[in-house]
């Protein structure tokens, strides 16, 4: 709106820059008519100049005083356009009253410069500040605009008929004046009615966006604490607490049992270096970037490869159909949502053999199969198989979760995208 309005502003200064330009042609003029001994009959004057010079000197003065916009603020736009439709209105009248001011200046060849004041072009001129009016405020400032302006051409054909011109002409083409006072005005302020409302949606969809975003960005960070949480709970709080317990055992053994106290210590190591291991794949895995340095399937074929080593299964990895372009934020929930299940079979499946597919076939498809024990998703608690955070994760990249598993039979997970949002 500002922009409009300042814009609106420096288009009636420009206005009236060109008018100046006229009058000083027309000074130019006058003088030119004395050096070539022109005779006073070759001028004709109107008595109406005098008229409309101040009201225009005025709206000149007003528009180029410095300082007078910052200190009227949002009135001084409503009052330049009120001046200067007044100040072209008064002119087109006078035009009509006296159609032909000749400005003549006769030259030594017989020929002669002549300028005519036309009432159609003044109101061509009264149209511009309707026209901005329209712009800056809209179907409001175009129908106020229009009605000034209509008004006072009204009351100038009263004053066209108290000086006994004949109204014929000026009836004939007032529906037209009329009609063009309003129609361009109005179509102008629709337009920019229509523009303000399609911001006005454009704003509140982009703040809509920016607290969505946060949102996001706030229960991503909520999510990947309890992931860590839980993770944590799951390996190296079970790890300590393993210990802690061995420790109790091997101070109540030693007295009575040395060799089974050994025994016990034996233990103790090995659950602490499994723990040390378990917290340091975990700092790894915060570290690493593995998405943006290998890319998706390289990813997910590199955790599949320590996943195997480090539990001796045997592991099936596949990639099918041709690759298409997936954003950071469905790469990376993809390879976190396979990391999880991972953790889960690992954790609880106690299976032998383990296959993961990435597919770019219909869409793309995330599907990890093992055949471990199973479980029944229906009454199993489903925050302990990490299912929680990899449905709240497809949520995020509008993916579907599908589990399928019964007690002995093994367990399927599988994530799909049916429309990447880059493809």
């Amino acid at each position: 709106m500002t922009h409009i309005v300042r814009n609106a502003t420096r288009v009636l200064r420009g206005v009236f820059i060109f008018r100046l330009f006229i009058a000083v042609f027309v000074i130019g003029v006058f003088a030119v008519r004395w050096s070539v001994r022109a005779t006073p009959e070759a001028f004709e004057a109107t008595p109406f100049v005098g008229l409309l010079m101040l009201p225009a000197l005025a709206t000149m003065f007003f528009l180029f005083l410095p300082g007078l916009e910052e200190r009227m603020g949002r009135f001084y736009l409503p009052v330049a356009l009120v001046m200067t439709i007044l100040v072209f209105s008064l002119e087109s009248g006078v035009a009509y009253i006296r159609p032909g001011v000749r400005i003549l200046v006769t030259l030594p060849s017989g020929g002669g410069i002549s300028l005519f004041w036309a009432s159609t072009e003044m109101i061509l001129f009264t149209l511009i500040p309707c026209v901005l009016a329209g712009a800056a405020y809209g179907l409001r400032g175009a129908v106020k605009a229009a009605t000034l302006a209509t008004v006072l051409h009204l009351l100038l054909g009263v004053v066209t008929w108290l000086y006994g011109v004949p109204l014929v002409g000026f009836l004939v083409l007032l529906p037209l004046r009329i009609a063009v006072l309003y129609v361009f005005p109005l179509i102008t302020g629709y337009l920019a009615d229509t523009w303000r409302q399609e911001h006005v949606a454009l704003e509140k969809a982009n703040r809509q966006l920016r607290g969505y975003a946060a949102t996001v960005e706030h229960l991503a960070t909520s999510r990947e604490r309890v992931r860590l949480a839980r993770d944590m709970h799951d390996t190296l709080a079970h790890s300590l607490s393993a210990v802690v317990v061995q420790l109790e055992a091997v101070n109540a053994l030693q007295e009575t049992d040395p060799a089974a106290a050994r025994a016990q210590l034996d233990k103790v190591g090995w659950q602490a270096r499994a723990g040390l291991d378990e917290a340091r794949r975990a700092i790894l895995n915060l570290r690493s970037a593995p998405v943006e340095e290998l890319g998706l399937a390289g990813a997910i074929e590199q955790l599949v490869e320590r996943f195997g080593q480090r539990n001796g299964l045997l592991t099936d990895w596949a990639v099918e159909g041709e690759p298409v372009p997936l954003l950071p934020v469905q790469a990376n929930a993809l390879y976190r949502t396979a990391e999880e299940a991972l953790a889960n079979v690992e954790r609880h499946a106690e299976a032998n053999r383990l296959a993961v597919r990435l597919s770019y076939t219909d869409g793309v498809t995330l599907c990890v199969q093992d055949d471990g024990q199973g479980f029944d998703p229906v009454t199993v608690d489903p925050a302990r198989y990490g299912l929680v955070g990899i449905r709240e994760r497809a949520a995020l990249i509008d993916a579907q979760v599908t589990v399928d598993s019964a007690p002995n039979e093994g367990t399927t997970l599988t994530v799909h995208i049916a429309e990447p949002w880059e493809d």
